[in-house]
């Protein structure tokens, strides 16, 4: 698969795993991007990673770290802040600069052998949870603006380097 295929498929995984953080644990999207993952399928061929692809498991376990990361009290105070910048709209601008922000405090204050993109992916998922449970009425402003957020060349290269989006699931667990 050639450079540019890999991020292709690695920016419509990113978008199947905000799609998944952001619907209902009930939402009809979520349960049917885990049936049809988990589903028995017949092929005619072996089939290729975009088709064996869970997003569920993966936005689960970023799921668990964002709120486990907003029960940090250094943390909270940002999400205050972000509360203060957002009012009522998200802003992919504001969103951003809140999160690129905490993402620069987090490298400076403490994770030196975490990988900046890591942190971006965890604090975008934490907001991004945060935005969705406290302004339920901004979930898709927020889910745009994770979704810009984690659809950068940055991100999707680094992903791409770590060998996929399993293997970054992998990482997380291991933090």
């Amino acid at each position: 698969m050639t450079g540019r295929a890999q991020s292709y498929q690695i920016q419509r995984q990113t978008t199947q795993i905000i799609k998944c953080l952001f619907a209902d644990d009930d939402d009809d999207d979520r349960v049917c991007f885990h049936q049809f993952y988990t589903a028995d399928v017949e092929t005619d061929g072996p089939m290729g990673e975009e088709e064996t692809f869970d997003p569920v498991p993966i936005a689960d376990k970023l799921k668990e770290v964002a709120e486990s990361l907003n029960q940090d009290a250094k943390f909270k105070a940002a999400l205050d802040d972000l509360k203060l910048a957002l009012g009522k709209e998200v802003a992919v601008e504001a969103f951003t600069c809140k999160v690129n922000a905490l993402v620069q405090t987090q490298i400076s204050q403490q994770a030196f052998d975490v990988a900046p993109e890591m942190q971006l992916i965890k604090i975008c998922f934490a907001f991004g949870l945060f935005v969705k449970k406290s302004y339920p009425e901004l979930k898709n402003k927020a889910q745009s603006a994770v979704s810009t957020l984690l659809n950068n060349s940055r991100v999707v290269t680094w992903v791409t380097q770590q060998g996929g989006w399993e293997k970054v699931r992998q990482d997380i667990e291991d933090i």
